[in-house]
């Protein structure tokens, strides 16, 4: 802070501006110490009274406390960046239900300890969307993790041998929503097929999972060593609160490739060459 702004004379009374920011920071507001004089020039100009003043240095600081929570909470989730549901595109994809998204995104489900699965062929939205839930739960205040499925294998590999009451700390465990990625896009074996049932059933009705798959439940013994008892059991756990979304549509991995295919190449006459007469 500048010697100019360092001191301030409000009606005959001199005020440390340096003192006052020293205790805002003791008292942990940031913002109303980084921002003081900012903030009292504003209560000046617009003749705020003690009560409004003070109830806006109060809004501001909550709003800088949640906004570095957010981006903390996202750095620390896993979740890829830049897929949110105003970034989806609902013009390519019309069969996407939107009003059972918009539903999804007041994250009522999680508040509900229920699932989300979401189905259908590969590059149709699903990665995005389940994501996209994933920031909305972060911006509502729920912890959220995400995996994708050959990296939550390592992880629980990595702690197979660790006793249950031991996992309650883990990110995977105690996360209010876990989604997980790309399940279907290779069978599991039996060890890892048991350790997914694990974390199911630790996570059943205690906290929500957010799931996308390119295959239908109905081929799920595929994916989990071709057991059916046991896949029976992680749907039983998975289906029992659930919303599923069934998306049916174009891949978007594919649309910039059905234009280059559909766009003949320009002759080289077009590009100021001259004809090849070989």
């Amino acid at each position: 802070m500048s010697p100019a702004t360092a001191k301030r004379r409000t009606k005959g009374t001199t005020v440390d501006l340096d003192a006052m920011a020293e205790r805002c920071e003791a008292l942990k507001l940031v913002h109303a110490a980084q921002c003081l004089p900012e903030l009292l020039e504003e209560a000046s100009r617009e003749d705020l009274s003690p009560m409004r003043f003070f109830d806006r240095v109060l809004v501001q600081e909550l709003e800088r406390k949640n906004e570095r929570r957010i981006a903390t909470s996202l750095k620390l989730s896993g979740l890829p960046t830049g897929k949110t549901l105003e970034g989806f595109d609902w013009t390519f994809q019309p069969r996407a239900d939107r009003g059972k998204l918009d539903a999804l995104a007041t994250c009522a489900f999680i508040r509900q300890t229920e699932n989300v699965l979401f189905m259908g062929p590969p590059g149709v939205g699903k990665s995005h969307l389940g994501v996209a839930l994933g920031v909305k739960a972060i911006k509502n205040g729920f912890s959220t993790q995400h995996y994708i499925l050959d990296d939550l294998m390592h992880v629980l590999k990595g702690d197979a041998a660790v006793p249950p009451r031991r996992l309650r700390s883990k990110r995977y465990l105690n996360s209010a929503l876990l989604v997980i990625d790309e399940v279907g896009f290779r069978p599991l074996d039996r060890q890892e097929a048991n350790l997914f049932f694990r974390l199911v059933s630790a996570r059943y009705e205690k906290g929500s999972i957010i799931l996308t798959s390119n295959k239908h439940v109905r081929d799920w013994p595929e994916i989990f060593a071709s057991d059916e008892v046991l896949t029976t059991a992680i749907l039983d756990r998975l289906l029992h609160h659930v919303h599923i979304v069934h998306i049916d549509g174009r891949s978007y991995r594919l649309r910039e490739l059905d234009g280059l295919l559909q766009s003949p190449p320009p002759s080289p006459q077009a590009k100021g060459g001259e004809p090849n007469t070989t």
